[in-house]
């Protein structure tokens, strides 16, 4: 593991090292989910947590038909019952 040391300033602010930041991807501005496990602090960034979170759901959603064509369905079936 690529390891830096970095030190709390005023108010809890921490500077990531322009290396790492420049190897994820990480810009000015860029959202961060930080967490705590198991006594660490884990920081992701928040693009990165929703492409993980995307593949993740795309596993279970192999062979399932098209969602927003099923809804479309529903709300067509509801309209032509009313």
């Amino acid at each position: 593991m690529n390891q830096q040391a970095a030190k709390i300033s005023a108010g809890g602010r921490i500077v990531l090292p322009a290396q790492m930041r420049a190897s994820l991807g990480i810009h000015e501005g860029d959202e961060l989910l930080i967490s705590v496990v198991n006594g660490e602090i884990h920081i992701t960034p928040k693009a990165l947590a929703l492409q993980n979170a995307l593949a993740i759901a795309r596993k279970h959603l192999v062979g399932s038909p098209d969602l927003s064509d099923a809804l479309i369905a529903d709300r067509r079936a509801e309209a032509a019952n009313e």
